[in-house]
């Protein structure tokens, strides 16, 4: 117990909680998930999706659907320890010529769309053709291959993954039905490989983009004023009610005038717009 003085002099006594009943939300090991990552990937049993074998499947994806949605079980709450458990590390390893062994490689993070082992993530996630053997990790560090791509859309930067679960349902977020400007929302990615970093935010804007030369085809997106950066790519943005408004998708910096051929500096940062895949978007890829 630590004493401090209050301002009439008097000394109070606060008692810290002991270690075991100090935190409710898990405390996360950033190399214990990175080193469960990568031996559950690199064993002789399990096998994913190469890079080059992601992109090539991704891009056959592109305008299909999947039925996702309506597997049994609860959804997870909006508080962070639960919603944790559908949140996921999609991720690569990599060979080390030097060292003769495997390491994390990319890093990224998605979400679990359907109990029976659905994932989403961005589009230009499994579009990286120069990622190793590619995987799904969850929050206790049980490790997933990836199977199958089985639906995207490029243009709104958005894919639905299949896992090899061996049978077991996973926690699975719903989808909001509509997202307002101003709802307050929260993000909970990998930044930098800083697992399950939790930010908030509000939606700042929605607004859409054409994608075809005709102006027919269009996509709604979101931008949210919670933070996120590489490796956040796929993360879901969660309303207060723990449903899906959006996934991270890409940042962009706003910045002041500067000199031609001039390279701008941080100090000429104005502001950075977060625009993130739309729950509209999500809905796209799956059927009726």
């Amino acid at each position: 117990m630590f004493p401090f003085s209050e301002p009439s002099g008097r000394f109070v006594f606060v008692f810290l909680a002991s270690a075991a009943c100090a935190f409710s939300s898990p405390v996360i090991d950033d190399a214990a998930l990175e080193e469960k990552f990568t031996q559950g990937l690199n064993e002789p049993d399990v096998v994913g999706l190469s890079g080059e074998q992601s992109a090539k499947a991704v891009e056959e994806a592109d305008g299909k659907k999947v039925s996702a949605g309506k597997g049994a079980g609860p959804a997870p709450s909006a508080d962070y320890a639960d919603a944790s458990r559908a949140v996921v590390v999609v991720g690569s390893i990599e060979y080390c010529k030097e060292c003769g062994k495997f390491h994390m490689g990319a890093v990224s993070s998605g979400w679990v769309i359907d109990p029976r082992g659905l994932i989403a993530t961005n589009y230009h996630v499994m579009e990286d053709k120069e990622a190793g053997e590619i995987g799904v990790m969850d929050l206790d560090g049980k490790v997933y291959p990836v199977r199958k791509v089985i639906a995207a859309d490029r243009a709104g930067d958005a894919a639905i993954i299949e896992i090899e679960t061996g049978g077991a349902e996973l926690r699975a977020f719903p989808l909001a039905g509509s997202v307002e400007t101003g709802e307050r929302v929260r993000v909970i990615g990998h930044p930098d490989g800083r697992f399950y970093s939790l930010t908030e935010g509000i939606v700042s804007r929605v607004f859409t983009e054409t994608v075809d030369e005709e102006g027919k085809d269009r996509r709604t997106w979101i931008t949210v004023t919670a933070d996120y950066g590489s490796g956040s790519s796929g993360a879901p943005v969660l309303n207060a009610a723990g449903e899906v408004v959006g996934m991270v998708s890409s940042t962009a910096a706003l910045l002041a005038d500067t000199e031609q051929d001039k390279e701008p500096k941080a100090e000429d940062v104005q502001m950075v717009f977060r625009d993130c895949v739309s729950v509209e978007t999500m809905r796209r890829l799956i059927s009726d």
